[in-house]
């Protein structure tokens, strides 16, 4: 599908509005209207379009070395962005992108698009994230495709990817066969919500799912453990702990009503001891900063977890420093972009994520 310009389609919507003022009739029902009030565009969100995202609708992974590499993690938060833009046009257009080149014949979603070259698994937190979507989108905008195909993605998603009780990591496409084990991050609880509130997530593997989620024991420290083994029932840790990980399911967590008390101690304290910064890796066993680099998803997953808990304070905080890693020249380009100027190293991962966690501080009247 090539993508249709947004001014394009956003003129024609004001087009047939005129039309409809002049000659007294409504130009929309009550849900068209609804499509249209999209809420205003972010500078992330303008970069993204005009240096990331291309004609048939994929989004590229950088601009640099990964130019031509696609992932099914941007094709979820791109979507659960724009659901919460209320953005229908560009979510329609991305529904497309997925269909056509990352959903396979048995509703399972592809991770990653090489060139031409097509990754033989999926990973199931992408899956997931788009289901979750295409759920809001379909109740937001009175859609029912969007609600048929989550249905269909959510059927075959239970029936292949679990493994006893739980679903796990991944699925071979073409096999079938799977991992072992649940990435504690991977467990999005809203997705897991609206499976259960469709009736096509069986009650065993909601419950389980939760009691591995809310029950994993933290460290000392306050760190969650990384995975849990479906074959043994353990836990595992990181020595070496990245913080997107942990405020993953932190934020998940506290979705779901745990006690996430223990990591966001630990996330004032190295954030008063950075001198108002996080960094992207610590020890597992100090506590100190194992890279010198901040990671912007690390900010808006911390950002998204404090809102969650309505922590709005630290919240604020971790915006301040969060936009300050963001290009705001508009004498420079890439303007609006999570960037490092000298190297041009970006990441679609981080841009997104930044836009998600704004977006939601402006929905809420934080920022």
């Amino acid at each position: 599908m090539i993508i249709q310009r947004k001014v394009v389609t956003y003129g024609i919507f004001i087009g047939l509005l005129l039309m409809g003022a002049c000659t007294g009739i409504a130009a929309f029902s009550k849900d068209e209207k609804g499509r249209t009030e999209v809420k205003e565009e972010l500078i992330a969100e303008s970069f993204i379009q005009q240096h990331l995202l291309k004609e048939d609708g994929r989004i590229q992974t950088n601009i640099t070395g990964q130019k031509d590499v696609y992932l099914s993690e941007t094709v979820g938060l791109w979507m659960e962005y724009l659901v919460m833009k209320n953005d229908f046009v560009q979510f329609d257009q991305q529904v497309e992108t997925l269909k056509k080149y990352f959903l396979t014949d048995d509703y399972l979603v592809a991770w990653e698009l090489k060139g031409t070259n097509i990754a033989p698994a999926n990973a199931f937190i992408d899956d997931l994230r788009i289901i979750d979507a295409l759920y809001i989108a379909g109740k937001q905008w009175n859609h029912n495709a969007y609600t048929k195909l989550a249905d269909n993605m959510s059927k075959n998603l239970v029936r292949y990817q679990t493994e006893g009780k739980l679903m796990v990591d991944f699925i071979e496409l073409e096999s079938k066969n799977r991992g072992a084990d649940v990435t504690l991050s991977y467990i999005i609880p809203s997705g897991f919500d609206k499976m259960k509130q469709a009736k096509l997530l069986p009650s065993k593997t909601y419950e389980a799912t939760r009691k591995v989620l809310l029950d994993a024991p933290h460290s000392a420290l306050g760190f969650f453990p990384k995975k849990y083994s479906v074959p043994t029932g353990n836990y595992s840790y990181d020595k070496e702990v990245n913080l997107i990980d942990q405020f993953y399911v932190g934020y998940h967590q506290a979705q779901w009503g745990g006690d996430v008390t223990s990591l966001l101690d630990f996330a004032k304290n190295a954030f008063a001891q950075g001198e108002g910064k996080l960094y992207g890796r610590y020890d597992s066993v100090t506590g100190k900063p194992t890279v010198a680099y901040e990671a912007v998803a690390v900010y808006a997953l911390a950002i998204l977890m404090c809102l969650e808990i309505e922590d709005v304070d630290f919240a604020k905080k971790l915006y301040v420093q969060m936009k300050t890693l963001q290009q705001n020249d508009e004498g420079l380009p890439y303007l609006g972009g999570y960037i490092d100027m000298g190297s041009k190293d970006t990441h679609t991962f981080d841009n997104l994520l930044a836009l998600l966690a704004e977006r939601r501080g402006l929905n809420e009247k934080v920022f």
